[in-house]
């Protein structure tokens, strides 16, 4: 499995560059340009925080995913 971000969509729903959108939420340059990238290794609590106040977003489900692939295993069994 991996974590998408939909950041890029967001930002391309507002027309926001990752500068702006840096200096609007004071996240540093180099996250915002990493979860554009959708290179997730890990995400700070008050970087979800931010992003999700600046798009208004009422779930970190509308800002990350879970993709499952091929042969992944859910850890809860049913």
């Amino acid at each position: 499995m991996k974590l998408v971000c939909k950041l890029k969509n967001l930002m391309e729903e507002r027309h926001i560059s990752q500068i702006g959108l840096a200096q609007e939420t004071g996240l540093a340059p180099g996250t915002v340009g990493k979860l554009y990238r959708n290179q997730i290794n890990r995400i700070d609590e008050n970087t979800l925080k931010q992003l999700c106040l600046y798009f208004g977003l009422k779930s970190v489900a509308q800002l990350i995913e879970i993709e499952w692939e091929p042969g992944d295993e859910s850890p809860i069994r049913h």
